[in-house]
């Protein structure tokens, strides 16, 4: 199967506005750079630079743990928004505040790695090493890196700073968190790089000693770096990736990626989650794009197109907007509505379209960004809520910043959309 770019479908329109590309794109842009990134800017840094616990939806400064997640995802979105977007001196004022914190209170100076999290102080309170959060500072600093070239005129493939710290973490987890047994990679260590079995992203999720989630993330990360380092090893480790997910993670008899797995790759729990089932599904075809492989690529399109349709037929609801969670039996288990879910649902499902050509994956792709701008973007207050409950209401428990809660899904789906328009030709 190729990719094949197509027009804009005619039926991209809803009863009050006509869209085209060009339109839509404008769109997107405007809502990254004039309504997301200046509310990230000013309201996530101290006067002194350092990050900030989170925001409430109504803008209440939260005395939270600046997590990994927040730190990275802080730096990939600045760093790649003054690469992908017109440079602004604000945003990068923002993207050096998080290259520092990332440099400084974030990582490990005696062990190497990324601490999970850290206090207003930037004293470490988790000085674990997440798998997942090595790899968002990896997938981080080759955006920066990407900055840092464009910064100063370089070739990209100049071994920059950035560069340098993320071929480091990409090192330190093939020493310490590769299982060179099994494949894929444990979900964390000690401190000092020792296996750590109990290493969960949350107290939700059960023991496992490997997880979907954290692989895709490897995954993105290996991608990023590969863009940017194109070495035979590093090429070797992304196609594994792949493979894993391919042959290993995607469970055709559900139609549905696993979430949890022990070792050897047995699935643990009936859940799915179609957030993640849909960002894995473009995320393996641009790890096979930058790869450079056809026959893996088609193989990788050809599962996209399956997932796009078993998320649209069983976690889309009648608005458009992706569900929480559900059950191999097609329950749904969490209804509410996460802006990461939405966003990647976005990008996704264009890129099903793209690849395969049903209207209905535009179609889907299109819903999804109405129910984005009717519903989580915040127009009074700035950024997106970030969780609403099943009638589209912001819960006030779910902080529009905090350890979890960052801009990089919402402008990454942006950023994406934005390119991705400009090169579809106009609507017929």
């Amino acid at each position: 199967m190729t990719s094949v770019r197509k027009p804009t479908p005619e039926f991209l329109r809803d009863d009050a506005i006509p869209v085209d590309a060009q339109a839509w794109a404008t769109r997107l842009q405007h809502e990254a750079a004039h309504h997301v990134l200046p509310w990230w800017q000013s309201e996530i840094f101290s006067t002194d630079g350092r990050v900030l616990g989170g925001r409430s939806n109504d803008g209440t400064l939260l005395d939270l743990p600046r997590s990994a997640v927040l730190g990275t995802r802080l730096l990939w979105t600045f760093a790649s928004a003054q690469v992908r977007l017109r440079p602004d001196p604000a945003r990068a004022r923002a993207a050096q505040r998080a290259w520092d914190w990332l440099n400084g209170p974030l990582s490990d100076a005696e062990h190497g790695g990324i601490y999970w999290s850290v206090d207003a102080e930037g004293r470490p309170i988790a000085d674990h090493k997440q798998t997942y959060a090595q790899a968002f500072a990896i997938y981080a600093l080759t955006a920066c890196h990407a900055w840092q070239c464009a910064e100063q005129r370089l070739s990209p493939r100049t071994m920059t700073s950035a560069l340098q710290h993320a071929l480091q973490l990409f090192n330190l987890l093939e020493a310490h968190a590769l299982d060179t047994t099994e494949g894929g990679f444990f979900e964390g260590c000690t401190r000092t790089w020792q296996p750590l079995p109990g290493a969960k992203l949350s107290a939700q999720e059960p023991p496992a000693p490997k997880s979907m989630n954290t692989m895709l993330h490897v995954l993105e990360a290996c991608t990023e770096l590969l863009r940017c380092y194109p070495k035979l090893r590093l090429a070797a480790r992304l196609r594994e990736l792949v493979e894993i997910f391919l042959t290993r993670l995607w469970l055709p008899q559900h139609r549905c990626f696993g979430l949890f797995f022990t070792r050897d790759w047995r699935n643990l729990t009936p859940q799915v989650s179609w957030g993640h089932d849909i960002e894995a599904a473009w995320l393996l075809v641009r790890a096979c794009e930058v790869l450079g492989d056809p026959g893996l690529r088609q193989r990788a399109q050809a599962l996209s197109i399956d997932v796009a349709d078993a998320v649209l037929e069983r976690g889309v609801a009648a608005d458009g907007s992706v569900l929480g969670a559900g059950l191999f039996d097609g329950s749904v288990t969490d209804r509410r509505r996460h802006w990461w879910c939405q966003a990647e649902a976005v990008v996704g499902f264009w890129d099903a379209w793209q690849t395969g050509g049903n209207p209905r994956h535009a179609s889907a792709a299109w819903r999804a960004w109405q129910y984005i701008e009717r519903h989580h973007v915040d127009r009074r207050g700035g950024d997106w809520f970030k969780v609403l409950d099943e009638h589209g209401t912001p819960l006030p428990e779910v902080p529009k910043a905090g350890p979890w809660e960052c801009p990089y899904h919402h402008v990454r789906a942006c950023l994406e959309m934005t390119e991705r328009l400009a090169r579809t030709g106009p609507a017929r």
